[in-house]
């Protein structure tokens, strides 16, 4: 366990800090730096796609914006009970990138809305078919990792942690990301 937590630390925080030395100056431009990209796990709980702007026109750092659409659905079947689920989730997210090139350190702070879906019959409803839907807030979620994204347009690559809290339970730490997608001016 130790040694997991140290290579994550690594990863995670002291090789992005390590590679922001080895960038070269961004090339001039005055539109905003985007990001469109597909995140396995993370705020989106099992998978989704996000985009992501920086605020400040002519920056690949500094203050931005992340909004995205996930989530996942499945069925339980065993020989007493028949349940469907499915949840589609939402993150919004207020983040910060550090580093003056391709590569960043993220940091941000957002929140996790969620529709929830689920129907089916069983010893949780005594065989009697139920159903419901809602939206939600699920919780919130923080966000800590590195970017690797295209100084022009290209290929863009974020590993990160996303500890989640959610309302009625807590803080669940153990939750990372893996995103591949886009930037571009």
């Amino acid at each position: 366990m130790k040694t997991h937590s140290i290579i994550a630390f690594f990863v995670l925080f002291a090789l992005p800090l390590l590679m922001m030395g080895q960038n070269r100056p961004n090339p001039k431009f005055d539109t905003r730096h985007k990001n469109i990209y597909l995140e396995l796990l993370g705020s989106n709980i099992l998978y989704g796609v996000n985009f992501d702007v920086r605020l400040q026109k002519g920056r690949m750092d500094g203050l931005g914006f992340r909004a995205g659409i996930g989530g996942f659905s499945t069925s339980l079947n065993d020989e007493d009970s028949d349940l469907t689920v499915g949840l589609v989730t939402f993150p919004l997210e207020v983040n910060h990138l550090v580093g003056k090139g391709r590569s960043s350190l993220v940091t941000g702070v957002g929140l996790l809305p969620v529709y929830a879906t689920a129907s089916g019959q069983g010893d949780f409803s005594n065989h009697e078919f139920v159903q419901g839907e809602g939206l939600a807030l699920m919780g919130g979620f923080l966000t800590f990792g590195y970017r690797l994204q295209p100084r022009k347009s290209g290929l863009m690559l974020q590993v990160n942690w996303n500890p989640l809290i959610v309302r009625g339970q807590g803080f669940r730490a153990g939750w990372i990301g893996i995103g591949l997608g886009m930037g571009f001016k």
